[in-house]
């Protein structure tokens, strides 16, 4: 039988992004919640029971659509969001700067209950190019995805009782695994995607000196490009579709299995750990007799 102390956290997978953990001291924080609305693993606000912090890596729809209706049911939790895309925010959403803590890179944050610290980063890019719409001041959407790819953040999250969790999103550039060398976090929550090289992913991961890695984001992969196969062309360098795609559609298990394979060899002393949806899971300091 083991025994876990009274340490550590607790957190689940709501979908995509979107993630709940629960601090040592009782606090919930919120990390890019798409509820019902979501496309894969919807899940209801009702279900949400506490909101005491709330992330956003960046302000696209799929990581920032709820925050006005969380808001309204949590109206003391605090937002952190990048501090170029604020104005943006508040432009498709009804949120109250009383709420919000504007953030950029380089920045901490300390409470009684949890220190954060931001790290910035880079949201990931396709082939095509992305490029500024002249009918952003007309279109307050439009705006939100704008600046969801212009500004991303990314988190260090130390808990009360020293336990770090990094939440991670957006590209493998080359300067990332210098930015964030020798953070050395219990776990590291990041996103996979199918456009960049599991092999950089995993030297940033080495770089790191994540213990666990939870992985997030793959969950709709192929469900989009399942609605959407135009864009296998558009965004998917020729290597990703030989690895991925399986009669023409994109297999979710030949692309977990292919960075699974990637961090054994590069950072092998790291463990993916994949969440299933809605569940919670509790890291920390356990015991069993022998």
């Amino acid at each position: 039988m083991v025994t876990m102390l009274n340490s550590g956290i607790q957190i689940r997978w709501l979908n995509t992004a979107g993630f709940e953990m629960i601090l040592p001291s009782g606090a919930h924080l919120l990390v890019d919640p798409w509820l019902d609305g979501a496309d894969v693993f919807p899940i209801s606000l009702d279900e949400i029971e506490r909101a005491d912090y709330i992330l956003l890596s960046h302000i696209h729809f799929d990581h920032a659509q709820d925050i006005e209706r969380l808001l309204k049911k949590f109206p003391k939790a605090r937002l952190f969001v990048g501090d170029l895309s604020t104005d943006a925010l508040c432009t498709f959403q009804h949120v109250s700067l009383t709420n919000i803590y504007r953030v950029r890179g380089g920045e901490e944050y300390t409470f009684d209950d949890v220190k954060l610290q931001v790290f910035s980063g880079r949201h990931t890019e396709n082939a095509r190019g992305v490029y500024r719409d002249d009918t952003l001041t007309d279109d307050p959407q439009s705006l939100g995805m704008w600046f969801g790819a212009l500004e991303l953040m990314n988190y260090l999250v130390t808990a009360g009782d020293g336990t770090r969790v990094l939440l991670w999103a957006g590209m493998t550039t080359p300067d990332q695994k210098y930015r964030l060398q020798g953070l050395q976090p219990d776990i590291a929550v990041m996103h996979l995607s199918p456009k960049q090289d599991p092999r950089d992913f995993s030297d940033l991961v080495k770089h790191i000196g994540a213990q666990v890695v939870i992985p997030h984001h793959h969950d709709m992969t192929a469900p989009f490009f399942e609605t959407h196969p135009e864009m296998i062309d558009a965004m998917l360098p020729q290597e990703a579709k030989e690895a991925y795609l399986v009669d023409g559609k994109f297999n979710t298990e030949a692309f977990v299995e292919r960075y699974n394979r990637a961090l054994q060899e590069i950072a092998p002393y790291a463990d993916m750990m994949e969440l299933e949806h809605h569940k919670w899971y509790k890291f920390g300091l356990a015991f069993r007799k022998v």
